[in-house]
This record gives C-alpha cells, sequence and structure tokens, in this order.
C-alpha cells in the first residue's frame, strides 16, 4: 500500500482529512465492511483518495466502517432516511429491493471479475435497466460496482471432493442466489452476514461456507478452515457504493461529474485487485494456512454445472413478477461474456 493511501484512508477512518483547505461538501459514507477488508481498502479507500485528488480538497467525507452506523441490510434505510449520503449497499443482503442486481451473484458466471462488474456498472448507470427497475425506484444512484469474484466451498472438517459431501452440512451463504446454490448442491444453507461467520465457526454450528478465496484472512477465517474446493464457481457477491438522490441533487454538476469519475476509477481498479490475487490467495492458504485445496472431478463439476443450471431457472421463475427478470438476465450473460 503507498505511503500516501494509508495516511489518507487514515484519516477518513477519523473522520478528517489532510487537504490543502477546508472542504466545500463533507459527505457522510456508512460501510458494513471492516477496516481491514480488500473491499475497504482497495474500493472505498480508493474511491475516497481520488474524489479529494480530483476535487483539490473540496470534497471530502466522514467515514464510518465496520456497521458502525447500522449493518449491511440497513443501509438502503441509511440512505433513504438522510442518516449517510454514501451507503454501501449488498443486494443480497436485501433482495426484497436489488432482486435483480442478484443476477451477477448466480452460479457459473464469467470468472473475469472485471466483466461482471462492468455489466454491472453499466446496467445500472441512469437508463439502464437495473437502474430503472431497482436503483431509481428505491432512491440511490450508483457509484461504485465491485464483485468479490468467484466464491469457493471452504470446510472446516470435510475434504469436499464429491457433492456427496456436503449432505448435512451446515454452509454459510449470503443470501440471494448463493442461498438458493447451496441449497441445491445438497448442503444446508445458512444465511448469515460477514460478521457471524468465525463465531459459528469456531463454535461449530458451521460446518464450512462459500467465500471468495482472496477475503479468508480479511475476516481472519484462516484458523477455522481446513479445505477448499477451488475449482468449482459457486457464485459471487456484488458490492455497490450508491449515493441517495436528494443528496446526489444538492451537488453541484461539477461534484456530481467528480464522483462519477471517482466511482468508475474505483471499480476499474478493485476488479483489477481481485482477478490479480486470487490464485496468489489461494497458494498462499494452501501454503502457510494448512487449507489443502481438493479439486471436484470432472464428472462431478458436471453434476454441479447442471444444478447451477436449476438455480438460474429458479432464479428468473422466481422474479418474473418484476416483468424484466429475463431481460436483466439475458442483458448480463450477454455484457459479462458468461
Amino acid at each position: 500500500m503507498k505511503p500516501f493511501f494509508k495516511l489518507s484512508f487514515c484519516a477518513a477512518l477519523l473522520g478528517t482529512a489532510f487537504t490543502a483547505h477546508a472542504a466545500e461538501v463533507t459527505l457522510t459514507f456508512a460501510d458494513w465492511q471492516i477496516p481491514s477488508a480488500s473491499t475497504t481498502q482497495e474500493g472505498a479507500g480508493v474511491f475516497m483518495d481520488k474524489v479529494r485528488e480530483l476535487s483539490g480538497g473540496e470534497i471530502d467525507f466522514k467515514y464510518y466502517p465496520a456497521e458502525q452506523l447500522g449493518k449491511g441490510g440497513e443501509m438502503l434505510r441509511l440512505a433513504q432516511t438522510g442518516v449517510a449520503d454514501i451507503v454501501h449497499i449488498s443486494p443480497a443482503y436485501i433482495t426484497d429491493r436489488f432482486a435483480l442486481t442478484t443476477v451477477a451473484e448466480l452460479p457459473g458466471m464469467s470468472l473475469d471479475v472485471c466483466k461482471l462488474t462492468s455489466a454491472i456498472y453499466d446496467m445500472a448507470q441512469p437508463g439502464g435497466t437495473l437502474y430503472e427497475a431497482e436503483f431509481k425506484p428505491n432512491g440511490v444512484r450508483l457509484l461504485f460496482s465491485g464483485n468479490l469474484g468467484p466464491y469457493s466451498l471452504l470446510t472446516s472438517n470435510v475434504a469436499v471432493d464429491s457433492l456427496d459431501k456436503l449432505s448435512g452440512l451446515n454452509i454459510r451463504t449470503a443470501g440471494g442466489p448463493m442461498e438458493m446454490t447451496a441449497t441445491e448442491l445438497g448442503a444446508n444453507a445458512i444465511r448469515m452476514t460477514g460478521s457471524e461467520t468465525l463465531p459459528s465457526l469456531s463454535r461449530g454450528t458451521l460446518d464450512g461456507l462459500l467465500w471468495p478465496i482472496p477475503l479468508v484472512k480479511d475476516w481472519s477465517l484462516e484458523d477455522a478452515l481446513h479445505h477448499m474446493t477451488p475449482n468449482v464457481s459457486t457464485g459471487s457477491f456484488v458490492v455497490t457504493y450508491s449515493i441517495s438522490e436528494n443528496s446526489w441533487n444538492k451537488l453541484s454538476p461539477e461534484h456530481q461529474e467528480i464522483l462519477l469519475e471517482a466511482g468508475k476509477f474505483a471499480s476499474e481498479n478493485y476488479c483489477d485487485f481481485v482477478n490479480r490475487t486470487w490464485e496468489e490467495a489461494k497458494n498462499d492458504l494452501a501454503d502457510n494456512h494448512d487449507i489443502l485445496p481438493t479439486d471436484l472431478t470432472d464428472a462431478e463439476v458436471e453434476k454441479a454445472n447442471e444444478r447451477f443450471e436449476v438455480v438460474h431457472q429458479k432464479w428468473l421463475s422466481g422474479l418474473k413478477s418484476k416483468g424484466v427478470s429475463q431481460e436483466v438476465y439475458d442483458e448480463f450473460i450477454e455484457r459479462s461474456g458468461s
């Protein structure tokens, strides 16, 4: 991490900034992620630093990570009620409001995180299908789109070399399509937030989880896990930073453009980071933390893909009432190259 980034990001956590002059606009940014998480450092931190740079210090932030203002499922309400200007919205945590945006969390999608990220970003811009269907009705505007990359199966005591080994295991999911995926693969899907995961693994109430390999150490899970199945993607997790329309409309056109440019920059930076670090993180967990990789056989991967197709169809059928689920699905598949 570059020294400048350390300085400005630590300042953000304290609600201050080292800028050339007093900020004209200070935006409250609520985040449920912890400060050490890669999304915080490579996403939120990069975004805020870029805004300060582009605005010459005219825009600054009061940044509240680690659920200080609310849990993941409460972020949208914080924006809508004016408690925060910018919030970290995770569609999987509020599928009643952002069900369509979870299209990027379906299993078996492209392994190129930048393609997944770009597809959601473009579709959520004004005039796009996701903007019109979900972001606009909920009164928020997307600034940053991220994707945590392929989710793998990681377990405490059982090496999963066949789908049969999942039968009866309690496996954590973030909700949304991931929950359907775990169930379709034969596991007991347990929906919970990231902050609840380590205590549950430590108590033995969880047998494993669907989780991105590069984020295992971010959440200090490496000592609670002993096996991973890295050769199949069980889905992913969408990250968005969105500003309330009310806060957006109070900004000058120049400041609006700065936020958009910084959000695009941070989105591209984060997807590059995830793509770059996946293999490195997998090797580190195996070599230094005794989390042993066990691949599914080709025949088992084929079985998994057949079940993933069932998840896709259930996702579509469950969202027929939205009217545009097939349109969103087809557009996402095309844009992401999945």
